[in-house]
């Protein structure tokens, strides 16, 4: 009996060691290479096969701010992410109600045609942009660039919210239409409070993509438009490494200020929006 207990605690252990193994494996392919980013954008003389920077400075950062402009071009990402987050959501909002609330025939085929530009090569759909953009005058400019990002934000938005809508208590409209609120009220006092961690979650995503978009942002932006994935790319092709590394981890920290600040006011379990029955 003893022997048998042995035998199955052994295999217990050794699904134990396989499966912190295979997380331990993982944290390092998913953080190594930030860390190196990390370590590259404060080490001087990093080279051949050491193990870690034999010098620490700060002077690549100086150099991200003050040779590549790197304050102007943060004005110019969170401006054209700003109105990106503003257009995909007053689009969101309606698209998702009817999504989530009515019955439209064909809706599969309606989703998958909004959902179309993120199915295909990026740089297929950008070249297209890029065409009818020159024609219009909008390249270079920062409501260009934004409408650019508004295609792959929005689908995005109207996913999160047509859930977000669909998951709302049909008792809770009927008791608000009985209390004698007309739709108006209805809509800014009881279903803006309950959609608003939805709203705040589309916000999430819509934010995230267009201050990381690089593929449309390249082929509508130009001297007035650079954000910092487009500069960091020029950078890297200037053989700044250093330089790059820092103005990488510069570009961390606003979306992870904007997800910290949003988190704090919505819990996590309910940024994909409201609950039935509760």
């Amino acid at each position: 009996m003893t022997l048998i207990r042995q035998y199955f605690q052994a295999i217990f252990n050794a699904r134990k060691l396989f499966l912190y193994t295979f997380l331990y494996c993982f944290a390092l392919l998913i953080y190594t290479p930030f860390l190196i980013i990390v370590f590259r954008s404060i080490g001087r003389g990093w080279f051949g096969r050491l193990w870690l920077p034999p010098e620490y400075t700060l002077d690549w950062y100086k150099w991200a701010i003050e040779v590549t402009q790197i304050v102007e071009i943060t004005k110019n990402t969170l401006l054209i992410a700003t109105l990106a987050v503003v257009m995909a959501t007053l689009i969101g909002i309606p698209t998702g109600w009817a999504f989530g609330r009515r019955k439209i025939p064909g809706k599969e085929l309606l989703l998958s045609l909004i959902l179309l530009p993120r199915m295909i090569p990026p740089i297929a759909f950008a070249l297209g942009v890029a065409v009818i953009f020159y024609r219009l005058h909008l390249i270079d400019t920062h409501f260009g660039v934004a409408l650019a990002h508004v295609a792959i934000c929005a689908p995005y938005a109207i996913l999160v919210l047509s859930a977000t809508f669909e998951a709302l208590d049909e008792r809770v409209l009927e008791a608000a239409a009985v209390c004698g609120a007309n739709q108006v009220r209805s809509f800014f006092h009881v279903i803006l409070p309950l959609i608003m961690p939805g709203i705040l979650a589309s916000m999430i995503f819509t934010f995230t993509t267009s201050y990381n978009e690089f593929t449309l942002t390249l082929l509508t932006y130009g001297k007035d438009t650079v954000t910092l994935p487009v500069r960091t790319y020029l950078a890297i092709g200037e053989g700044y490494w250093e330089v790059t590394s820092a103005m990488s981890i510069l570009l961390i920290i606003p979306s992870l200020f904007v997800l910290f600040m949003i988190q704090r006011q919505v819990a996590p379990e309910k940024l994909v929006g409201g609950f039935k029955g509760v």
